[in-house]
């Protein structure tokens, strides 16, 4: 067995225990209600008692009985939770005191925690262009260690990003009846390569939907958004590798710039939102938890 150094062992608990801590503000031990995938599993039938509910009622026992009776139901408690982690190179970048990757590592531990307070299991997909690493779920802190551990360590063989061949490759692999979180700066060249007002891989976010619980957290520097007023300014894009000198002087160039990623941003927005997709935005300069926490709480209005 490979040993692991001890400042990365330091890393590792310096996130676990973080993560622990914000997981308990996010009251754990009621979480479950926030998502549709729970369900209630039938346990068994008895005789109807005043103030039960009528939708309950068993009719085909209530017929041969000649007398009411109810199907009881017991919640399915054990759930399963699959992380899609987006490590391509876009993720990389950070002007604040996190990069985006090392966000994505933090949230990713954050919700680990969350299922294993109730004793759920929690995968991982590792994915850049397409899937390059699959952790299976399962229970406990020592499989949450060696979760982040994989995050942190993980050297992916490609730059890109492609979330269609990504969405095609989770269809198939992730249990059904699943809660899926995906988190990733979504920043792909082929979004709207089919057309600009519509997704290149919407059919595979609706499918996905169908069969799992799906979750979007977008992770973004607040730099992509705003340049600095700073000269001249080469910005190269870590995926593709191309170049752009920008004079950012000019406040034109840097308003241009910002219109074309809020434009993105709207635009993906939009389609999700009409996809009916829960999609939280998150930068990585400002504190996240009460936005997870408020992402939790409509949910759990919403579902009941």
């Amino acid at each position: 067995m490979a040993l692991i150094d001890k400042s990365l062992i330091s890393q590792i608990k310096k996130i676990l225990l973080k993560s622990d801590r914000l997981a308990s503000q996010i009251l754990a031990g009621e979480y479950k209600s926030a998502f549709k995938g729970t369900g209630l599993n039938f346990d068994s039938i008895r005789e109807y008692q005043y103030g039960d509910e009528i939708k309950n009622i068993d009719w085909k026992v209530t017929a041969r009985m000649q007398e009411p009776f109810i199907r009881e139901y017991k919640e399915e408690r054990q759930i399963t939770m699959m992380l899609i982690a987006d490590l391509s190179s876009s993720n990389n970048f950070g002007s604040s005191e996190k990069s985006k990757k090392e966000l994505i590592i933090e949230i990713a531990s954050v919700l680990a925690f969350l299922a294993i307070k109730n004793n759920d299991k929690v995968g991982m997909m590792i994915v850049t262009d397409h899937v390059e690493y699959l952790i299976k779920p399962k229970q406990g802190k020592a499989h949450i260690f060696k979760l982040i551990k994989d995050l942190i360590t993980f050297k992916p063989e490609s730059k890109k990003t492609d979330i269609k061949n990504v969405l095609s490759e989770a269809i198939k692999i992730i249990p059904k009846h699943s809660i899926v979180f995906y988190l990733s700066d979504f920043i792909d060249d082929n979004s709207f390569s089919n057309s600009p007002k519509s997704l290149a891989y919407e059919q595979e976010l609706k499918i996905l939907r169908k069969i799992q619980d799906l979750i979007l957290i977008s992770i973004r520097d607040r730099r992509e958004y705003k340049l600095p007023n700073l000269g001249f300014m080469e910005i190269n894009n870590p995926e593709s590798g191309i170049k752009e000198l920008l004079n950012l002087n000019k406040k034109s160039v840097r308003e241009k710039f910002l219109e074309k990623q809020k434009k993105y941003q709207n635009k993906i927005k939009e389609s999700y939102k009409k996809i009916g997709i829960d999609f939280l935005e998150i930068t990585t300069n400002k504190a996240y938890i009460n936005d997870l926490l408020k992402l939790f709480l409509r949910r759990e209005k919403r579902n009941h």
